[in-house]
């Protein structure tokens, strides 16, 4: 893009006592070279101190705990996420984060293979469709986020480098910083996720045990062994019960539950990190309203603009198959519990979690595509500022910020499909209702046969 990346331009001087806004003046001395980037972090001038990035407000320091949490089951197969420094982050194929990773997935596979094996002999209808979906999901995200980690120490320090600017003055810290604004919204999808897998879990417990006491013809005393040879009877096909295999089942259950529900909060992630930056920019372009501003201080502005919209490029190359799958994985199971909730359930439990479930996916999926579409209207949010600007301070730059505001989608894609903006989020309303009757359509025979016997 056109325009320089610093500008040595004395400021003009004003007689009218007007104060000049961030001006840049001439060094008598030409700058310090820049040692070589294997030796410094992010070329920091030979003469400065490294940065203290634990003290910074990063983007890597408000994701690593969740990225460190994600890694105890098997997610992002990093070394190094915890320390401060970006750079000691890397990928290993020969390292223990991927060797769990390994087991996580072969496990996952075995759930998934049981599963197919179990439709293939009772047929496919709508709704036993949903466990080989689930763990297909799962398991692609395995594999998106593997794809993702090699990716991911690049992509770390790129977006380090890029926004080490904004830690500074004159771009100031919003009152809620990175870090909190980040963690709080994590702890909610966490929160309201664990409720939605306990949920689960009570509601398939509590209808056991009602099956077994009104049956006269079942004479089984309620077990741990007898439930879970029951409901993961797809898993039993292929392996030998045993108590130790039944809690390792759970346990990978519960773990695959988490993945699923990590590929929205990972997307939320990078969308608060993109849209806090743009915040920045946006709060700064406010700050010079009214004021007389010389010409370098647009050219920083769009220079720190455009480095911005290029992180985001480069962003969303790394993760576009992510929020690919993540969409498809939403408009799916968005469809099926609303196919639950039209039919008649056995047990008032099943009516609670099927609610639950359904709102909570709703609710996820309409924040995490509000919070990627922040970052398109934070983008565009200092155009107001920028297009009242007086003619005194009017120059070229300025209109180039302009263009660039109104012309470029400034958004997160999944591989360019379509860009994460909130007009798409009503067009995805659209769409659900579209399957939704499809599925009832495909789900008509069920329908009319009702609930199979209690005690059959």
């Amino acid at each position: 893009m056109e325009g320089p990346t610093l500008n040595f331009r004395k400021t003009p001087s004003k007689d009218n006592g007007v104060k000049q806004v961030d001006s840049l003046t001439k060094p008598e001395t030409p700058p310090p070279k820049f040692v070589e980037d294997a030796n410094l972090e992010f070329n920091v001038l030979a003469s400065e101190k490294l940065p203290n990035y634990a003290n910074l407000d990063l983007f890597h320091r408000a994701v690593f705990p969740l990225m460190f949490l994600a890694q105890c089951v098997a997610i992002m197969p990093l070394v190094g996420i915890r320390e401060s420094n970006p750079r000691r982050v890397r990928f290993a194929y020969k390292s223990f984060p991927m060797l769990f990773t390994a087991i996580f997935m072969t496990a996952t596979f075995i759930l998934f293979l049981g599963m197919f094996t179990r439709l293939l002999k009772i047929g496919i209808t709508a709704k036993n469709f949903v466990g080989l979906v689930f763990f297909g999901c799962v398991l692609s995200a395995y594999v998106v986020f593997i794809r993702l980690a090699k990716k991911w120490p690049a992509v770390v320090r790129i977006w380090t480098r890029t926004e080490m600017v904004f830690t500074k003055s004159p771009y100031e810290i919003p009152k809620r910083n990175l870090a909190r604004r980040v963690q709080l919204a994590a702890l909610a999808i966490i929160g309201l996720s664990l409720g939605e897998h306990a949920l689960y879990q009570v509601s398939a417990i509590l209808s056991y045990t009602r099956r077994i006491q009104l049956c006269a013809n079942i004479t089984t005393v309620p077990s741990f062994g007898n439930y879970m040879q029951r409901n993961y009877d797809y898993v039993f096909q292929l392996l030998p019960y045993s108590p130790i295999i039944g809690v390792l089942v759970l346990s990978i259950n519960g773990a695959c539950t988490f993945v699923w529900n990590y590929m929205d909060l990972f997307i939320m992630m990078i969308s608060k990190g993109l849209s806090y930056r743009f915040e920045q920019i946006t709060a700064r372009i406010r700050k010079l309203e009214h004021k007389e501003v010389c010409e370098s201080v647009f050219i920083e502005i769009r220079e720190h603009y455009v480095k911005m919209c290029e992180l985001l490029e480069f962003v969303d190359s790394a993760m576009s198959s992510l929020i690919l799958l993540s969409c498809v994985n939403n408009l799916y199971f968005v469809c099926y519990q609303l196919l639950n909730v039209f039919n008649k359930l056995r047990w008032p439990i099943n009516y609670i979690y099927f609610w639950y479930s359904l709102l909570y996916l709703i609710g996820r999926t309409a924040f995490v595509f509000l919070t990627a579409a922040d970052i398109n209207e934070e983008s565009k949010r200092g155009l107001g500022v920028l297009r009242r600007v007086p003619s005194c301070s009017w120059c070229v730059e300025v209109e180039r910020l302009i263009f660039q505001m109104t012309t470029q989608t400034v958004a997160l894609s999944g591989k360019k499909f379509y860009f994460l903006t909130r007009r798409l989020l009503f067009g995805m309303a659209g769409t659900i209702v579209t399957y939704e009757l499809v599925l009832l359509q495909f789900d008509e025979a069920n329908r009319r046969k009702g609930l199979q016997p209690l005690c059959a």
